[in-house]
């Protein structure tokens, strides 16, 4: 059961290699963690999907992020999760934001994501008749999202800065975003410290495929674009 080829051996396998290599550079850092608590300057909204590793895309470490991960980086509004017993997100964004008093909230949405293509086919067709499954039930969170998309339509969709999305399920992605984030300025924690200009909020978009991460930096205008972050090198030139 716990063979070279099984799951559990190739997690044991991976934690064996953590204590012979990465355990020695990081025990110092850690011993401090545990010795003074966790003081992360964000909380970092994504998605569960195992293709996007946050630690790696943001180049952070232990401490940095305070890291909430769920089906489709949803946020569901305040008291839709007290009515549906879903409410982890919720506490997580209190407990970051009022105890952890992180600076900033990124929303982090990324290419082929499979919720997205689940409320996408949900639009498009009728699904499955009386469907309520716990993932079923937790999508549900995201029908403002494709609400948004189709009262936006094409013309009003935010875009990627340096190509054209590439299907209306990139498109539904990109809009999620922007969604979450609205549901996060409902939350009255969230909605405190921003008055207070002691919070911000963010928007990103990871593509799997290219490697390539974007930030939202036109959140206010007619056109709301994610613009390619770039190595520092081409950013000076």
């Amino acid at each position: 059961m716990d063979g070279p080829g099984s799951g559990l051996g190739q997690l044991i396998g991976g934690v064996r290699r953590f204590q012979q290599v990465t355990a020695p550079l990081v025990r110092e850092d850690l011993a401090r963690l545990a010795r003074d608590g966790q003081r992360p300057s964000q909380l970092f909204l994504a998605c569960a999907d195992s293709r996007l590793v946050t630690s790696m895309i943001t180049s952070s470490g232990p401490g940095d992020l305070f890291v909430v991960r769920n089906v489709g980086n949803l946020v569901p509004l305040p008291g839709e999760g007290e009515e549906r017993g879903d409410e982890s997100v919720a506490a997580a964004i209190e407990y970051a934001v009022e105890v952890l008093r992180v600076e900033s909230v990124t929303v982090c949405g990324h290419s082929g994501c499979g919720a997205m293509q689940a409320l996408h086919s949900t639009a498009t067709t009728a699904g499955p008749p009386g469907e309520d499954s716990p993932l079923a039930r937790w999508l549900r969170h995201g029908r403002p999202t494709m609400e948004r998309a189709a009262r936006r339509g094409r013309a009003g969709a935010p875009r990627l800065a340096d190509r054209g999305t590439t299907d209306d399920v990139e498109a539904l992605s990109l809009n999620n975003v922007l969604q979450q984030l609205e549901h996060l300025r409902a939350h009255e924690c969230v909605e405190r410290r921003m008055r207070q200009g002691s919070l911000e909020l963010h928007g990103m978009y990871f593509d799997v495929g290219r490697a390539q991460a974007y930030v939202l930096t036109t959140p206010e205008a007619d056109e709301t674009v994610f613009s390619p972050v770039h190595p520092e090198s081409r950013e000076s030139a």
